[in-house]
């Protein structure tokens, strides 16, 4: 430090421009962040997806009456355009009697590429507003295939019928 007091000036300024710089960084992907979520929102809002508020008129989901048929047929529906190959798809009523709700799981395992996958998710939102993501695991066999194998639990919720 005495003996060179030049090259202890320069240090303390070149730590002190880093730390800066660290502060600016993270700054930065702080607001990318918050970009990205406004733009993925404006996106869905322009390709006509319905956003949650869409959904919600007085605090409220508007839920269909339970008919599962609707639901297998527009799982088939959308995997066939979608070009998503559906296996081991299975499907349960949740018991819970407490709730003002019904609540249908399904569970099912799709083949694609990352892009597919997708795909056939936001298309099965956007025609199943009442449904939600529970779950995906997804792995490959090998890192040089591209084809996905997707592991998927779904919620729809339903209202419960009225008359008994």
């Amino acid at each position: 430090m005495r003996t060179q007091p030049v090259a202890f000036s320069a240090l303390l300024i070149a730590l002190v421009l880093f730390i800066g710089a660290g502060v600016f960084y993270c700054q930065q992907q702080h607001l990318m962040g918050k970009l990205d979520i406004e733009w993925r929102t404006l996106n869905q809002r322009a390709k006509g997806q319905a956003s949650p508020k869409d959904l919600v008129g007085d605090g409220r989901v508007d839920l269909p009456v339970f008919d599962n048929t609707i639901l297998v047929r527009s799982l088939n529906d959308i995997a066939e355009a979608s070009k998503v190959s559906l296996d081991e798809v299975s499907f349960s009523l949740d018991e819970n009697n407490s709730q003002p709700y019904l609540r249908y799981h399904a569970t099912l395992s799709v083949s694609s590429n990352y892009a597919t996958v997708r795909k056939f998710l936001d298309q099965l939102r956007a025609s199943q507003p009442q449904m939600s993501l529970d779950s995906i695991a997804c792995s490959r066999d090998d890192i040089t295939t591209v084809e996905l194998s997707c592991d998927i639990a779904l919620s729809a919720f339903y209202r419960k019928d009225t008359h008994g």
